[in-house]
Formats: C-alpha cells, sequence, structure tokens
C-alpha cells in the first residue's frame, strides 16, 4: 500500500508538470500581438461620450465582430490614400484611414485571429482570419497604427474629429478628386511631403 501511495504522487507530480509545461505553451502561443490601453473596456453607448480625460473612446471592428478594436483620442492624422498597393488591397479607388499613436490603441486579438501581410518594408496590414476584412496596418514597426474608417462603429459621418485632412500618392490616382484638401504626389510625411499640381501628371 506504502508502495502504491508513493507510486500514486509521482504520477501526480509528473502530471502536474507535463499540465503546467502545456499551460506555459499555450500562454506564449495565444500571445496578445498589438499594444494594450489602461483604458476599462466599454458598451456601446458608454464609448459614444468623453471618458474622465475628456478624451472619446471610437469602437471598431471587422466585418463579422470577432475582432474588437478601441482608439483613444483623436487621430493623428486622416489620410486618403490613392497608392496602387492601398486600392488593389481594398478594392476600391482609393481608402480613407485614420492614423493613432501605438499608447492610444488596443485589439483584444491573438495571432490565431488575423493574417498579415507586409506590402511595404513600413507597412504591414492585418485582416480578420474569419471574414477577411482589414482591421488595421501597422507603420514604423508597430509606432503607429492605422485604422479604415469602414471598421469605425461608432462615430457620425461628420465627426470633425476623424474628417479627412490630406490626399497622398495622388499621382497614382485612378480617378480625380475635386476638393480643397492638400494633395501630396506621394508620401504626406512631414520633410518628404510633394504638393501636387496638374503639371506634375
Amino acid at each position: 500500500a506504502k508502495h502504491a501511495a508513493v507510486t500514486s504522487i509521482s504520477s501526480s507530480s509528473s502530471s502536474y508538470s507535463i499540465a503546467k509545461k502545456k499551460a506555459s505553451f499555450m500562454n506564449k502561443k495565444k500571445k496578445n500581438i498589438t499594444t494594450t490601453m489602461a483604458t476599462p473596456k466599454t458598451t456601446e453607448e458608454e464609448a459614444a461620450h468623453p471618458n474622465e480625460n475628456d478624451e472619446k473612446i471610437t469602437n471598431a471592428s471587422c466585418y463579422c465582430g470577432k475582432i474588437k478594436m478601441e482608439i483613444l483620442g483623436k487621430p493623428i492624422a486622416v489620410s486618403i490614400c490613392h497608392c496602387t498597393v492601398c486600392r488593389r488591397l481594398s478594392g476600391g479607388a482609393f481608402s480613407l484611414q485614420s492614423l493613432h499613436s501605438q499608447k492610444n490603441f488596443t485589439c483584444a486579438a491573438t495571432e490565431n485571429d488575423l493574417w498579415s501581410i507586409q506590402s511595404s518594408p513600413n507597412v504591414t496590414r492585418y485582416r480578420c482570419k474569419e471574414c477577411g476584412s482589414p482591421v488595421y496596418a501597422t507603420l514604423g514597426k508597430g509606432k503607429t497604427y492605422v485604422v479604415p474608417r469602414s471598421a469605425l462603429t461608432n462615430i457620425a459621418k461628420d465627426d470633425q474629429s476623424f474628417k479627412p485632412t490630406h490626399h497622398m500618392h495622388y499621382k497614382q490616382r485612378c480617378i480625380d478628386i475635386e476638393d480643397e484638401l492638400p494633395k501630396f504626389v506621394g508620401t504626406s510625411a512631414p520633410g518628404r511631403a510633394e504638393i501636387w499640381n496638374p503639371s506634375l501628371d
């Protein structure tokens, strides 16, 4: 009986060790690939109102709703991009997206929920594996997060915080846009941006 007890304890200890190692492996595999904010999760009704710091929380999601995102405060910029890459990957004549700092963006998705494509050395784009819709992109090794306007779920169409600020890669456009926004030949990055004019076509 004493021998059986020892065997039982040894077997239990071995099983615990295996289970512990497996749990550790699964936790590493399911690690969150995005940054998180210290801001608590909110309901759809609460999200439309400013928080304690008077900064609005904007919600976003993929088409099927599996991927949920939150954005704190106003965007850095809101661009209309005419580059061939954005047009081909979005299926539209141009793409409209807002830019946000890493600290103001959060997404609860894991590596198993998303698939990605590095469309240029500085840009990685992510989509929901379930429905295939674009959810965000990262610039500068994750320093800036870019969220498509179509993913935002709780802002009005005339929300001034998310009003477009400029056109970029306008020389690559497939349609002309008649508006008063600045139009850049290529990038809109400070120090590298070149204003477009018809003589450049």
